[in-house]
């Protein structure tokens, strides 16, 4: 049997960080990675993830908010709320991958 446990600021300040086949539940994860890899993962009940990470991420279902990612390509069915503030971030520098249309 898996227990979930929800960490609220999963990874942060880490360098290659790689999370395959697993559920993370997080308020404000994944922030200020270098390197982050996200293979077949679902993130459920995740909200203003990504600020300030480089990522690669193939996510399976929602996301519930990306927040300001330093680049990299971000692959999800679909993402509920996405903020890229060109004051403090290049939006250009990230490529989003949705099935459905995002809300920005």
């Amino acid at each position: 049997m898996r227990v979930p446990v929800e960490i609220p600021a999963l990874g942060w300040n880490s360098k290659n960080l790689t999370f395959e086949n697993c559920t993370i539940e997080s308020l404000q994860g994944m922030c200020y990675i270098d390197n982050l890899a996200l293979r077949s993962c679902r993130l459920i009940n995740t909200t203003l993830a990504f600020e300030y990470s480089a990522v690669d991420a193939d996510v399976r279902g929602t996301i519930g908010s990306v927040i300001n990612p330093a680049g990299g390509t971000i692959r999800a069915d679909y993402i509920d709320e996405l903020i890229l503030d060109a004051n403090k971030i290049d939006p250009a520098r990230t490529t989003i991958v949705t099935k459905e249309r995002v809300q920005v």
